[in-house]
């Protein structure tokens, strides 16, 4: 059995695979090896199982001269399963879906629905991202109407390209500031330091895919995460019984929870939306190939 890890490859996906792959190889009576390459010469040997955490060239070729091989490909992007050849979490987290979620945990949480969203404009990932948080809002709160001045149409949302400034940054966290927003949604790519600092001064409830810093911690209610581990664990098995050709979604899970701002009432509404959003029953109403409405 082995584990793929190329150098000058990202090592943290591997390195929380290896144990697990260690102490099954010793459990089932295989031996186990770490390899920064393999190619279709080295098949000669009796290898069982390849897991490759990492994209590299040549998978397919790998995968065709060598039939007698499970290969588990994790979190690789634009490859089709095969008889010896299963993967998990291949398409990576829908950007509609996971800015439909953090919509409709954003709209749970807050009163009079004062929520806003700062994205990424240069990608169809980010506006896919953008207008699935716009929806999820809307789909939990409707028209999204307030009681009390002042009076905006929320959601709100402020995006800019990847390579904005920090001022930049800081002016979409002075925005929502600025127009009383109570939650907000950072979408994923965004790091600026200075303006999570703003939002955070400001007592803004924060939704992200990771938490910055423990100093946010107060401030930050839930991350929208995907963890690969569990089905990589679930499918070794049968990968060892010689049966591959499994295509496995990583679905989204919540993590960093601040109950004080996300309490267990609103997880478990948000996750019964989170399980009809994923099996079908709810539509994001983005369009993947544009990531805009359709």
């Amino acid at each position: 059995m082995i584990l793929l890890n190329p150098p000058g490859a990202d090592s943290t996906l591997s390195n929380a695979i290896l144990p697990i792959l260690s102490s099954l190889a010793e459990q089932a009576g295989f031996r186990f090896q770490t390899r920064a390459n393999l190619s279709t010469d080295d098949f000669d040997q009796d290898i069982h199982l390849v897991v490759i955490p990492t994209p590299i060239d040549g998978i397919d070729t790998l995968v065709k001269n060598a039939p007698n091989t499970q290969f588990l490909a994790v979190g690789i992007p634009g490859l089709r399963t095969a008889s010896n050849l299963s993967t998990v979490g291949a398409e990576g987290i829908q950007p509609d879906q996971q800015g439909f979620i953090a919509g409709a945990i954003a709209a749970i949480m807050t009163t009079e629905w004062r929520v806003g969203a700062i994205t990424i404009a240069d990608s169809i990932p980010g506006k896919a991202n953008r207008q699935g948080f716009l929806n999820g809002v809307v789909y939990f709160c409707g028209l999204c109407g307030q009681n009390y001045p002042p009076f905006y149409q929320y959601p709100l949302y402020f995006e800019l390209p990847q390579d904005a400034s920090s001022i930049e940054w800081q002016a979409a966290a002075n925005y929502m500031v600025d127009h009383y927003v109570k939650t907000i949604y950072i979408a994923p790519g965004i790091q600026d330091a200075a303006m999570f600092e703003i939002l955070a001064q400001a007592g803004i409830a924060m939704i992200g895919v990771k938490l910055p810093s423990p100093e946010l911690s107060k401030n930050w209610a839930v991350s929208l995460t995907s963890d690969p581990l569990p089905l990589v664990e679930q499918v070794l098995p049968d990968l060892i019984q010689g049966k591959g050709g499994f295509d496995l979604t990583v679905p989204i899970d919540f993590s960093d929870i601040n109950p004080e701002l996300f309490s267990p009432g609103r997880q478990i509404l948000a996750r019964k939306i989170l399980a009809n959003l994923i099996a079908g029953f709810i539509d994001t109403g983005v369009n993947p190939e544009t990531g805009e409405n359709h």
